[in-house]
Formats: structure tokens, C-alpha cells, sequence
């Protein structure tokens, strides 16, 4: 398949730059997609943003260097792209548990992040229910997130506010507003991908003709075509598990790519904790040329 040809290729493109400044417009060229949606494509297959990807290899090979290499601290922080012995001290430190110094003692245990590669697995044979729709405009309100895709922050972030908003009762007056022209309460996940500057804006919204209460934004869900796929279970592991499922089984042979425009999750009335919870992964796309 093309397009996993084309990610693995700026995987090692990647991998041979590591000691360099890796271009991620080069990235974008070598995979065939925008930036944009290299980056979502990313996430979703490996699970985690290029920015941290990279960090983590990195990190690897400058601990290899100090420990089998006798690389010098300095020398492997320039080498790795740090621009100070204290931020590689601290990068160093974070992933591996030591301060690099102390890496080329024999006794000492360091983590390695092994290089990706892609692949598709085919198993299960379990039917994904999906149907395509165009939409307008949708206008929402609710309460949103700013957040980063950096270190993967937004994947700590998100759930975090999701308790914030239903334990302090917000959800609740969020419902209240509902016009119910989308019939449940929308997980909206906005990228603002520009070169390595990842922000991550999340809203938890409804569909509404009110005004935004105190504390909540009004937000324009873009005209587009959009994938619809169907989650049974419990979330968000259902939601999780379909977005994978998505991109490793329905993407690579759809006649669809991604479409610039955000993700949405849909979460209808119900126990989203029963394994009987329905719930919806909507994807933007628009047909291959």
C-alpha cells in the first residue's frame, strides 16, 4: 500500500537525521501529505506526535553514544540538537532515569526507543459500520481546551478536562443549551499544526442557538464530508480502538484521505461505561484525486 510505503520512508528519513536538523517539510514531501495531516496520520497509527517520536530517538541514540561510544555530555547534547548541557541534563534524565554522566557506568540500566515501522495486520474480521455524509457549517458552543501535541501533552490534557467539566457540573449546563441538531455531546479535537509548533485546541460542546453562557465559546464546525463510524462499548477505550481500526483497515483502501478539518467524537445520551454504549467517530475526508 502507497501510503504506508510513503510512512515508513519518512520514518527513515528521520532515522538518518537524527544528528541533524530534520526538515519537516522534507517529511511532508517524502510522505506525500500536508504537514497537517502527516502529523494526524502519525498519531493515530503510532500514538504518539512526530515531535515526541523524534525526541524519544534522540534520546536513545545520544545515551548508546555516552555509554558505548564514551561520547563526551557536551559533545552529545550539540550532537542531538540541545541547545544547552541543562535542557539535554533534563531531556536525558526525564526518559532515562539518570543524568547522563552517569550513563557510561556499566551498571547503569537506560531505556531505548526503538525505530517504527509500519505495518498493516489484518485480523478479526469484524465488520466496521460506517456510513459518509456532507454536513454545512454546524455551530456549536461549549468549553474549550488549549493544549499542545507536544510530548503528547494533549493525551493527558483532554481526559483531565472531560472529569473537570462533568465533576463540576458544567456538562450538565452544557445539555441544557442543546438544540439536538447533532444529538449528543461533541468532542471536538482542532490541530494548529505549524512546522514544529503543535497546539491542540479541545472543546466539549452541543449543538445550540444560544448565546454562550460564562466560560463557554462559540465554535464553527467547517463545511465538510465526513466518515462516520460506528463504536459499541465502553469509552474511550471503543473510541480508541475505532480510530485505529479506521486508519489500519478502512483508510488505505476507502478512495478517501484525510480532509483538512477537525476530528469529532459524538457522545449521545447513555452510560458511556456500559459495553453496550453507542457512540461515533467522525472522520473528515475528501476523495483521492
Amino acid at each position: 500500500m502507497e501510503w504506508l510505503h510513503k510512512l515508513n520512508e519518512a520514518v527513515d528519513y528521520i532515522e538518518k537525521n537524527l544528528d541533524n536538523d530534520i526538515d519537516y517539510d522534507e517529511i511532508s514531501k517524502i510522505s506525500g501529505y500536508s504537514l497537517y495531516h502527516f502529523q494526524r496520520l502519525f498519531i493515530l497509527v503510532s500514538g504518539i506526535p512526530i515531535s515526541e517520536y523524534i525526541r524519544r530517538r534522540k534520546l536513545s541514540m545520544a545515551a548508546l553514544d555516552l555509554k558505548e561510544k564514551k561520547l563526551k555530555v557536551i559533545d552529545a547534547a550539540m550532537k542531538y540538537g540541545y541547545s544547552s548541557p541543562t535542557s539535554f541534563n533534563r531531556a536525558f534524565k526525564e526518559m532515562h532515569g539518570v543524568a547522563p554522566s552517569e550513563a557510561k557506568k556499566k551498571e547503569v540500566m537506560l531505556n531505548a526507543y526503538a525505530p517504527l515501522s509500519f505495518h498493516i495486520v489484518v485480523e478479526g474480521g469484524d465488520t466496521l459500520r460506517y456510513r459518509i455524509i456532507e454536513l454545512p457549517e454546524v455551530r456549536v458552543i461549549g468549553y474549550r481546551l488549549r493544549s499542545t501535541l507536544e510530548d503528547g501533552q494533549c493525551y493527558s490534557d483532554a481526559p483531565k478536562f472531560w472529569q473537570e467539566i462533568i465533576q463540576s457540573g458544567k456538562l450538565e449546563t452544557l445539555i441544557e443549551t442543546m438544540n439536538h441538531e447533532i444529538d449528543g455531546v461533541i468532542g471536538i479535537s482542532n490541530y494548529q499544526i505549524m512546522e514544529e509548533k503543535s497546539d491542540f485546541d479541545f472543546y466539549i460542546a452541543v449543538t445550540s442557538d444560544k448565546q454562550p453562557l460564562e466560560g463557554m465559546e462559540e465554535y464553527i464546525i467547517p463545511k465538510s464530508t465526513w466518515a462516520i463510524f460506528e463504536c459499541i462499548g465502553k469509552n474511550p477505550e471503543a473510541m480508541v480502538h475505532m480510530e485505529h481500526r479506521v486508519v489500519s483497515e478502512w483508510l488505505p483502501s476507502s478512495g478517501y484521505e484525510f480532509a483538512n478539518a477537525p476530528d469529532i467524537e459524538l457522545h449521545p445520551p447513555g452510560d458511556n461505561q456500559s459495553e453496550a454504549y453507542y457512540s461515533e467517530v467522525w472522520i473528515p475526508v475528501k476523495k483521492v484525486k
